[in-house]
């Protein structure tokens, strides 16, 4: 694609009252400083994205006074004529302030601004409008290839980013292949992991094998020094002594057992004779409980119906207050009308309208009118006092007649209330019959429920006195009885300080007996020796990633640099302890761009960066060249694309020179 701006209009931007530009393969803008060649950019950059050319989105383009004051009311348009790939496009943007008056105020106040767009001549909404634009060509890719110094001032790792765009496809094969005889062993690992996981995996487990060959030693001396010279034949003598105490103690906790067990055993017939008595007391209430239950039921259910009843009794109880207080307030508005009705009608009409004699004189000279005309002001006169007299007589009989109305309006309004008064009285009364009724069933199931007995008395029955008796009975012999609990309680405790001491004799004879010892210390020297096959492992590993890293490293280094011609690339770096690290670092000749080289180097060296992108995008742009006088014809590599040169000189007006 390829992008040219073919001419700008510019109105009331910023120093521009009114300007064309027309553009050519390479325009030259000239001036000194501050007489508007960067903001030639700015309206350009405002007609297409909304931002200044440092990408400011809130920026003065409104022109100045000679004080320093905004200027309102004007309009400021920008025109941009563009031609892509032949097809001729025109972009315009027009600002307008909105000023609104508010009411109650004669003065105008600014309520921002209002942009709109057009393209070709026809009006686009503003996300219509971008879209168009962005359709062309994207924001962030312009700045790059219409920017020389867009690309190098930003985040190295930005730049990288993009820079890698330039070496896509380069497999992991592809750089083994660069050193087949060492990265080949990689080839596996990398099929399933990339060079960073198996970097960090490699990393992680050197550190801990490192760790454990640390401790190794210390656990082998520490059980070196546990080994010890015991007498075992005086410890197994010990043994079998114990031994022989605990058997007893086991033989006297048997005859405990049977003993307790035929205590237990009569424990438990006195708990089922209990259970017994218990079951007969239960089944004997057990129809009284159920008769219980179903009156209380019979309450809860009355009890409901009671308050739905007494919230119907208020409801239509204040129907009955809110009928009274609503007929009240309507006969009282009865009277007042009544009131005014007698108090219109009372009034009678009085004729306060007086000749006046001079208006049958001339104003001007003073002498009678002629007689005619004496008698038409007469009759006239006349006639304007039966037309008042008419129209008191009529306002006086409509007042009459609308009182009258309103009058039977509340009484229609009455009538109807006291229909509803009557109803609301006629439901009342039915649902207080209704309480009152449920209220006395309610009454005689609780007088029934009250006659219940709490619990019926069995302990008259013969089963029952039987069951007790033998209660009693079991009850004294268990009494009397020993259990054995405390001896067997004494024999455990016994038990488990024997069973303690032949443990402690155990552990001596066992801590006597050094073949296990050594064989540990074996075990541990031969996981020492596999630790440090592991860390051998380990270590090849970060070797062989390294390696594929400087292979990577040159690979894609070289082919990101053919592609420039000027500029080189610095895209890694190897620290102090030998590892290799991502940068991203401009040169020419070998020297950073961004530390000793001048803004001309600088310029050039935008310049060769942007052609690359453009081929790399398959996009030309104008390109915008400030302080192009650090610049010449012999410097400056071959563009395709169309050159705008921003360069200071002597001109203390704005200069345009072409030059194809």
């Amino acid at each position: 694609m390829i992008i040219r701006i073919k001419k700008m209009h510019i109105e009331n931007f910023k120093k521009f009252n009114v300007c064309d530009i027309e553009f050519v393969n390479v325009t030259k803008v000239l001036g000194q400083n501050a007489v508007g060649k960067t903001s030639i950019v700015d309206a350009f950059m405002w007609c297409l994205f909304d931002k200044n050319s440092h990408g400011d989105t809130k920026f003065q383009i409104r022109p100045l006074d000679f004080n320093g004051n905004q200027i309102d009311h004007v309009e400021i348009k920008v025109i941009v004529t563009l031609e892509v790939d032949g097809r001729v496009i025109t972009l315009q943007k027009l600002q307008k302030q909105n000023w609104v008056k508010k009411r109650g105020t004669l003065t105008e106040t600014l309520q921002g601004n209002v942009n709109s767009f057009e393209v070709d001549g026809i009006p686009k909404k503003e996300k219509d409008y971008k879209d168009f634009i962005s359709g062309i060509v994207g924001e962030e890719l312009f700045k790059l290839i219409t920017n020389p110094m867009e690309f190098v001032n930003r985040k190295w790792q930005e730049q990288r980013k993009e820079l890698m765009k330039l070496a896509p496809g380069i497999g992991n094969e592809d750089i083994i292949a660069t050193n087949p005889n060492v990265l080949q062993e990689l080839a596996l690992a990398l099929s399933l992991h990339s060079p960073e996981d198996l970097q960090t995996k490699a990393k992680k487990a050197l550190s801990e094998y490192k760790k454990q060959q640390t401790e190794i030693p210390a656990r082998i001396d520490e059980v070196r020094k546990s080994m010890t010279d015991i007498d075992v034949a005086e410890l197994e003598l010990q043994r079998n002594v114990l031994k022989e105490q605990i058997a007893e103690v086991e033989k006297s906790e048997e005859d405990m057992t049977v003993q307790y067990e035929k205590y237990q055993k009569e424990t438990d017939d006195l708990m089922d004779m209990k259970f017994k008595l218990s079951d007969m007391e239960r089944n004997a209430n057990e129809e009284n409980n159920t008769a219980k239950r179903k009156y209380e039921e019979q309450i809860a259910d009355f009890d409901t119906d009671i308050s739905s009843f007494k919230r119907k009794v208020e409801v239509y109880q204040q129907n009955i207050t809110d009928a009274n207080g609503t007929i009240s307030a309507y006969e009282k508005k009865r009277q007042d009308l009544l009131n005014d009705w007698k108090e219109e009608n009372a009034k009678t009409y009085v004729d306060t309208l007086q000749f006046d004699e001079n208006s049958l004189n001339c104003p001007m000279c003073g002498q009678s009118y002629p007689n005619d005309k004496i008698e038409q002001i007469k009759a006239d006169f006349e006639q304007k006092k039966i037309d008042i007299k008419a129209k008191w007589e009529k306002d006086h009989n409509d007042t009459l007649e609308r009182i009258v109305a309103d009058g039977n309006r509340y009484k229609t309004l009455i009538e109807q209330m006291q229909d509803k008064l009557k109803d609301a009285k006629a439901k009342l009364a039915m649902e207080q019959d209704n309480l009152q009724s449920v209220e006395v069933e309610k009454k005689k199931i609780e007088d029934v429920l009250a006659s219940l007995p709490d619990k019926i008395d069995i302990s008259d029955a013969e089963e029952y006195k039987k069951i007790v008796s033998q209660i009693e009975e079991k009850e004294k012999v268990l009494k009397t009885a020993n259990s054995g609990a405390e001896m067997r309680q004494q024999l455990r405790v016994k038990k488990n300080g024997l069973k303690e001491e032949l443990l402690i004799v155990e552990k001596q004879i066992a801590s006597a007996d050094n073949s296990a010892k050594e064989e540990r210390i074996e075990e541990l020297q031969q996981e020492m020796r596999n630790i440090a096959d592991k860390v051998s492992e380990q270590e090849k590993m970060l070797y062989l990633l390294e390696e594929f890293t400087k292979a990577k490293m040159t690979m894609v280094s070289k082919i990101v640099n053919e592609k420039f011609g000027i500029v080189n690339w610095k895209l890694f770096d190897k620290q102090v302890n030998g590892a290799i690290v991502e940068c991203c670092e401009c040169t020419i000749d070998g020297i950073g761009i961004n530390k000793d080289l001048n803004n001309g180097h600088r310029i050039v060296a935008g310049l060769d960066i942007i052609n690359t992108l453009s081929k790399l995008y398959d996009v030309t742009a104008p390109i915008f060249i400030d302080n192009a006088e650090a610049v010449n014809d012999f410097n400056i590599p071959k563009m395709d694309a169309q050159m705008i040169l921003l360069s200071v000189s002597d001109d203390k007006e704005l200069k345009i020179e072409s030059e194809d």
